[in-house]
Order: structure tokens, then sequence, then C-alpha cells
């Protein structure tokens, strides 16, 4: 069991709801796994990252309106290379 060093409360994992706003709309993504005690809650920065490429496609291809997506799904389908300039994947 972990305990967090700045609350001394435990801290779990668990699964949450993610919400981002963009130029057209909001990406709900589900599943989330997050570290969460009572003063912090932190996403693994893969998972973050991965969820602002998608956002970025969604607004370069003009996608509006609420999409739902599991963290599983977007796994699957993306990783983190697919959202980088095609000059940094060459290097």
């Amino acid at each position: 069991m972990s305990q967090c060093g700045r609350c001394k409360k435990e801290i779990n994992t668990m699964l949450i709801t993610n919400k981002r706003q963009f130029d057209g709309g909001t990406l709900v993504v589900t599943d989330v796994p997050v570290q969460k005690c009572e003063c912090d809650e932190q996403m693994l920065l893969n998972d973050s990252a991965l969820i602002a490429g998608y956002v970025r496609l969604l607004v370069d291809r003009s996608i509006i309106g609420e999409i739902t997506v599991s963290m599983q799904d977007l796994k699957q389908k993306f990783t983190i290379q697919d959202f980088l300039p095609k000059e940094a994947q060459q290097h």
C-alpha cells in the first residue's frame, strides 16, 4: 500500500472519465487509470499525451460534437508516435 507524502493518505489506483474541451466539442475518455489520494490525482504521462494527440486529430479533421472513447480503444488504435510531426519520426 502506497501512502501520499503530502496528505499521508493511501494512494489508490482507479479508473476515471476524463473530459477535454476542444474547438468543436468535447472528448470524453472512459476508463483512464489514475493514481489518486485525498490531495492529488495523477494520470500516466503517456496516457495524457495520447489523449492530447487524439484531441489534436479531432481538431485537424474538423470533427465536432461530443466524442466518447475508452482509453483501451485509444491504445489499440493509436500510439504517441502517430501524433508526432513527420520530421520528428525520422530522427
